[in-house]
């Protein structure tokens, strides 16, 4: 099987096919295909046929990036005890030049071993193709070599390490650590990654101590986590390893040393971690390797070694600790009740460990152990991964707490788990409630049966998540913020509605009714005129498929009113919009019969034929006191257009549409000076309209100004100093 990501041909890479793969380039005479591979069957044979240096390169060089990073190896069988041999990575141009080459480091095999050669290096601007070329020190005429596995490709080191590839991976050598108490430092064909570790020898019974080479030292930040970890497989079961961050001044002297300690088991690769603050007056660190040995000659085996912030390891932009998001240390993050809990590795989504929780019977509840600092008013994004053997409705739950710990407000997710097949990541949002302090997060798995198995992992708290606000606006209107629109993915589409009594209604966009809406920005706002005065309402954003778990419902809003004022809103055009004193008389409703009565020739009763009863028709009366009133509300009735009436607080009317007839505008008293006017409305009730709205009562000239660069594009698309003021401009 090929190995992934390897640029070179399978005939080069692992002889399998036959020897045309590879050319001889110095020194090197009879490359033939033969068995004894150490990937696959079969291997490479050379003959150097005069000593001194001989080498082979692949037939064919292969093309590359400028400025990419890559490491290319080989595994070499020599014919003797010292023999020497390294491996070039050579770069050319577009015409065939070598432009520099990348040498590896000149390793000297023990007799009758493979052995790993390799290099690593970024190629040069301008390189189009690049050479690997295996270089050996013949010792003798007729010199027989072997070589297998070659590989070039891409260095794929842990995303955010400070630590350079070669000190993670140990696939060149060793030269980014250095042995510092009791101990021998060599390397091991034996890996967890790729093809090489590095191999810790105890000197004695004692404490070892390796550490990273000075120029392994990266730069840290006072106040700032960080976590090193590695992977190690020991040779005798029970003995205790240490992994620490050595903590180091400008000056270079150490200054203070966290460790992370784990007793292991041979046999097996086991994961070590330290997670710690660098201090302050900490300018650079260095990682420290430190098994302790009952006997000389214990062994362990390092591979992939880290050293990174914890918020490269994390869900990007997460506020939790590194322990409490990854349970790389332990689980005492969080507490478990209707259960217990351990460390665990046998379902692990991110690093090495995961949370496992095994119930007891009832509600299973883990809860974050100590609560989160939050800011008030901010939107906050809560992702728990977790995986299970069951099948079975879990729980998402925030509580936001005062600077008392006193809980002000709770908000909770259902969500549909699945058993076993893949991880749930259950993504909910709120905004933090005037008065929070911190949030207590936690998952609950109600009426658990015992035995359940529940793993928790990669815990995300982050600003974000779908939410809604809801405010006051002009016109008698709410402004609606939705923010965390991106949550769902670049497909999602989502949907507003109003929710009165449980009752819910869609609220009306720029286009029509925000029913299916694509997720273009992450941030939304939409602005209801329809809410009606005076009662609780709330708005929920939700996904526009039926049944997709992902919403919020926004905290709930009355809108103020007058006892006597109505709102007269013409909702296609807002901007049209009044409030008015209602007058009397009150409407009397009259709604007629659609019907046609017949009499028929011998019969007493007629015959009568119905439809659905028309709707409502009445007569409005209004009042007004000024001009300004009094052309206002000529401004909302000019276009005829369908309104909305919304009905003053004390009235017992149900909020309607209708259409206006004939208008009069009549003089309360003789007296000409006087402003004051009594209005009489005929009215007929009709279906709520279709379509969107444009512009806002809050459309100023001022917003006009601002809203374009010149007049050139503040006017483009209207036909009218009207379309300007209103916002219909470029529709």
């Amino acid at each position: 099987m090929a190995i992934s990501g390897n640029l070179l041909p399978a005939n080069a890479e692992s002889i399998e096919t036959d020897a045309s793969g590879w050319a001889g380039l110095v020194n090197a005479a009879n490359l033939v295909r033969t068995g004894g591979g150490a990937l696959g069957s079969f291997c490479l044979a050379w003959t150097a046929t005069v000593s001194g240096d001989s080498q082979i390169g692949i037939a064919s060089r292969v093309a590359v990036t400028p400025g990419v990073e890559y490491w290319s190896c080989a595994t070499v069988f020599p014919p003797g005890a010292g023999a020497q041999s390294r491996l070039e990575i050579r770069w050319y141009n577009a015409g065939g030049t070598v432009i520099s080459t990348t040498q590896g480091p000149l390793i000297a095999a023990p007799a009758g071993t493979w052995h790993q050669v390799a290099a690593v290096g970024t190629a040069p601007a301008n390189t189009a193709t690049a050479l690997v070329v295996v270089r050996v020190t013949a010792t003798a005429n007729s010199q027989p070599w072997y070589m297998d596995r070659a590989f070039l490709g891409l260095t794929t080191g842990v995303s955010g390490n400070l630590l350079n590839w070669n000190a993670e991976s140990i696939e060149i050598d060793r030269s980014g650590w250095g042995a510092s108490t009791n101990c021998v430092l060599s390397v091991s064909l034996s890996s967890f990654t790729w093809y090489q570790s590095m191999l810790l020898t105890a000197s004695a019974a004692g404490d070892c101590l390796a550490r990273s080479a000075l120029g392994e030292a990266p730069t840290v930040t006072p106040g700032v986590e960080y976590a090193a970890f590695a992977q190690v497989s020991p040779g005798t079961s029970g003995l205790s390893f240490a992994i620490q961050i050595r903590w180091r001044d400008a000056s270079g002297n150490e200054i203070q040393t966290d460790t992370g300690t784990r007793t292991l088991a041979s046999g097996q690769w086991t994961r070590c971690t330290v997670a710690a603050v660098a201090p302050a007056g900490a300018v650079t660190a260095r990682i420290g390797l430190a098994p302790t040995a009952t006997a000389a000659g214990q062994q362990w085996g390092i591979d992939r070694i880290v050293f990174a912030p914890t918020s490269a390891l994390m869900t990007a932009g997460s506020l939790l600790t590194y322990n409490t998001s990854e349970f790389e240390l332990d689980v005492s993050g969080w507490t478990v009740t209707g259960g217990t809990s351990v460390q665990a590795s046998d379902a692990v989504l991110s690093g090495g460990y995961s949370m496992k929780m095994t119930a007891s019977g009832g509600d299973l509840v883990a809860a974050l152990a100590t609560p989160v600092s939050v800011t008030p008013g901010m939107g906050y994004q809560f992702i728990p991964c977790l995986f299970s053997n069951v099948s079975r409705i879990y729980q998402t739950k925030v509580e936001w707490l005062d600077a008392a710990n006193t809980v002000i407000r709770t908000r909770w997710q259902p969500w549909n788990g699945h058993a076993g097949g893949a991880w749930m990541a259950g993504s909910m949002g709120d905004l933090a409630p005037a008065g929070a302090a911190f949030a207590r997060l936690s998952v609950v798995v109600p009426d658990a049966t015992a035995g359940d198995l529940w793993y928790l992992d990669n815990v995300g708290w982050k600003l974000g998540g779908l939410t809604a606000l809801a405010t006051p606006a002009g016109g008698g209107g709410v402004s609606i913020t939705i923010r965390g629109l991106t949550t769902g993915g670049p497909t999602w589409k989502w949907r507003l509605d109003r929710i009165q009594a449980g009752r819910s209604t869609p609220v009306r966009g720029w286009a029509g009714d925000l029913v299916d809406q694509p997720a273009t920005g992450d941030v939304a706002v939409a602005v209801d005129y329809e809410a009606p005065l005076g009662v609780p309402l709330q708005w929920r954003v939700r996904s526009a498929t039926t049944g997709a778990s992902i919403s919020y419902l926004s905290d709930p809003l009355t809108l103020a009113g007058e006892v006597t004022d109505a709102w007269l809103t013409d909702v296609s055009l807002p901007a049209r919009s009044v409030a008015a004193t209602v007058g009397t008389p009150l409407p009397d409703w009259q709604r007629s019969a659609r019907q046609g009565v017949y009499n028929v020739r011998g019969r007493q009763a007629p015959i009568v034929i119905s439809d659905v009863r028309a709707s409502r028709t009445g007569t409005l009366t209004l009042v007004t006191e000024s001009e300004e009133e009094r052309d206002a509300l000529w401004w909302v009735l000019e276009t005829g257009n369908t309104l909305l009436i919304k009905w003053p607080l004390t009235f017992t009317e149900p909020d309607m549409y209708v259409q206006v007839a004939d208008v009069t505008e009549a003089h309360i008293t003789a007296v000409a000076e006087h402003s004051d006017r009594t209005w009489t409305l005929a009215l007929t009730e009709v279906d709520r309209p279709l379509g969107g709205i444009i512009g806002s009562p809050d459309r100023t000239w001022q917003t006009v100004k601002d809203s374009g660069s010149d007049w050139n594009s503040a006017l483009y698309g209207a036909t009218t100093w009207l379309d300007v003021y209103t916002g219909v401009v470029g529709s």
